[in-house]
């Protein structure tokens, strides 16, 4: 039996990252079911009553991310590896034993998402994990280190150059978009999430009375962005095919995805805000997504754009306002999804039509098999010595 300490910015809640958490667990589940793992996240206590029905036995901690965390606050870069060191030998005092369970872990899996950037502040840190985990290596030479599906871009050049000294020590780091291969070792993929069908791990409810259009809209980065994104929305609720159309507004991330339903972006248009229904996040994670025969999607969140098609719904994905989703989103374009992808900062004379072909439908699940192929053999071929 194995030691498997996992790393997630899970518990926010954010949906997508907590959907990667839920393959993984099943993925786990199904193939090594009596070891022992260890879920690190930024907010373990949540975290448990999220996962408690995935795997029994799952230990929530939050260790890791205290350690950058407290790097952080000392103002500790990729550039201070002996002061980061120290925080992990003893400079942490409060969590020595804890500490001790991620250097007593046989397999060290630093699961995937978005959670690298310098996009945004709090990403900007979380490079830190690469120096913290060869560090571990450094004296814990058996163990093994992975990473998954990860996003590692906007990047600048010096970070990008200075993660190179830790990447080399990992036996494996998969990056889900082309951008994200400037990073030495690294390895293209595909988002974890990709793995869910295979897993049954995307929870559905199917009642005949869902809503015929999904909208899981994200608050967009400038007020013209919105305005032009309420213009194009209504048009595509009010064009003659729609007008009878039921409307569900889910929210991926709390609060902030509700704006549309409890925002006055809407209150000029009754005839489409009587057709709204929202579904809270708690609701749509325990319960299912309100999915239903032929229905659209329309997202700018990255997940539910992944989800959507593997799901096979026609979609619209829209980029919210910045390089970090325009990469994203355009990973999966490339992947094949065939949605219509609208960038509203470059977009001109454009109409939301979702869209779908079935040829997708083959390209996605070879992208499925594919993924699962490379993690078992990574997990479990390479893994038989654990």
């Amino acid at each position: 039996m194995a030691k498997r300490y996992l790393i997630s910015t899970a518990g926010y809640p954010n949906f997508g990252d907590e959907q990667i958490v839920r393959t993984w667990l099943k993925f786990y589940r199904e193939n090594f079911p009596d070891d022992q793992l260890i879920l690190d996240v930024p907010f373990p206590a949540r975290a448990s009553f999220l996962f408690q029905d995935e795997l029994p036995h799952v230990q929530f901690v939050d260790t890791i991310w205290n350690l950058v965390y407290l790097a952080h606050d000392q103002q500790l870069t990729l550039e201070n590896e002996s002061e980061v060191s120290a925080i992990l030998h003893g400079g942490d005092p409060r969590n020595n034993v804890p500490i001790a369970a991620l250097f007593d872990s046989d397999v060290i899996h630093l699961l995937g998402g978005g959670y690298f950037s310098t996009a945004y502040q709090e990403f900007s840190y979380t490079y830190l994990f690469f120096m913290l985990l060869a560090l571990v290596k450094r004296d814990r030479p058996d163990t093994q280190l992975y990473a998954t599906g990860l996003g590692v871009t906007p990047i600048t050049d010096d970070i990008a150059a200075n993660l190179a000294r830790y990447t080399g020590v990992f036996s494996y780091i998969g990056v889900r978009d082309r951008a994200s291969t400037v990073v030495a070792n690294t390895t293209f993929e595909y988002d974890d999430v990709v793995m869910a069908p295979k897993f049954e791990a995307i929870k559905q409810d199917d009642r005949p009375d869902n809503p015929d259009v999904l909208l899981m809209i994200q608050p967009f980065k400038q007020d013209t962005q919105q305005e032009k994104f309420i213009q194009l929305l209504v048009a595509y609720l009010r064009q003659p095919s729609h007008r009878d159309k039921k409307i569900g507004i889910v929210e991926a991330m709390i609060p902030g995805d509700n704006w549309l339903f409890y925002s006055e972006a809407l209150q000029d248009y009754p005839d489409i805000q009587q057709r709204l229904t929202f579904y809270g996040f708690w609701d749509i994670w325990q319960h299912g997504i309100p999915v239903k025969a032929n229905q659209e999607w329309v997202t700018t969140r990255f997940h539910f754009h992944l989800i959507g098609a593997l799901l096979g719904y026609r979609g619209t994905a829209i980029n919210p306002g910045d390089d970090y989703y325009d990469v994203k989103h355009q990973s999966l374009v490339d992947l094949g999804t065939s949605w219509q992808y609208i960038d509203l900062a470059t977009a001109t004379n454009v109409a939301i039509k979702p869209t779908f072909r079935q040829i997708a439908k083959l390209k996605l699940a070879c992208a499925t098999q594919k993924k699962i192929k490379r993690m078992k053999q990574l997990f479990i071929d390479e893994g038989r010595n654990v």
